[in-house]
């Protein structure tokens, strides 16, 4: 993870949510240090004396972010407050064009995703997880999130159509034996599969418990 002193706070915030504001209008790939500097009516060194390299940038975007994740939670029980912060780390993914790619590219240690972290880890440990496995079960369910959310901004006008070619139906007959609309359908898969996780992760508790009682 990269560390380091943070950048001048005020211009870095303001330098940020012209960034921001830049992925907003034209994509992430309209986003450059030049057009930045341009947006804010600086010089590009004036940029680099704040943020020394694009990725630097990209992970203080990626912390404004997140911090729309971070909610307060009165759920003492552990799937609950899973399901709170899965579902509202997806939607401050989602108020933000490209927020999944921005944030899936970030590692940085930084104050707010440590704290999202931190914090899932906490319900996992509550929940009975401990060591690796809290660890490993706060990324399954972090990792799920991006990975939903990056292809639900990927979405395309006319995805479904688009599977649907000449001849389509007969060469994958299972597939088109589904109702293949439903593919772009994400909050219904989005919680479909955040059911899976939850199911899995309580067999996991159970076999456990079953393991130490048994020895």
């Amino acid at each position: 993870m990269r560390t380091g002193p943070p950048p001048p706070a005020t211009r870095a915030q303001a330098l940020v949510t012209a960034a921001l504001e830049i992925v907003d209008s034209g994509g992430l790939e309209a986003l450059t240090m030049r057009r930045l500097a341009d947006a804010s009516k600086l010089q590009l060194p004036a940029i680099y004396r704040v943020f020394s390299n694009k990725q630097t940038l990209l992970d203080e975007m990626a912390e404004a972010i997140l911090a729309g994740a971070l909610v307060d939670s009165g759920a003492g029980d552990w799937e609950a407050e899973v399901t709170l912060l899965a579902r509202q780390l997806r939607q401050a993914l989602l108020a933000q064009r490209e927020g999944a790619r921005i944030v899936g590219g970030s590692y940085a240690a930084q104050r707010h995703s440590l704290a999202f972290a931190d914090r899932l880890v906490g319900v996992m440990q509550q929940a009975g997880f401990a060591g690796v496995s809290a660890l490993w079960a706060t990324s399954t369910v972090v990792c799920y999130v991006l990975g939903e959310t990056l292809e639900e901004q990927g979405r395309t006008e006319g995805a479904v159509e688009k599977l649907d070619f000449a001849g389509a139906r007969q060469t994958y007959p299972r597939l088109f034996a589904t109702p293949v609309e439903e593919f772009v359908n994400f909050d219904g898969r989005f919680e479909f599969g955040l059911g899976l996780i939850l199911g899995g992760l309580r067999e996991r508790l159970r076999a456990t418990d079953t393991t130490e009682r048994d020895q």
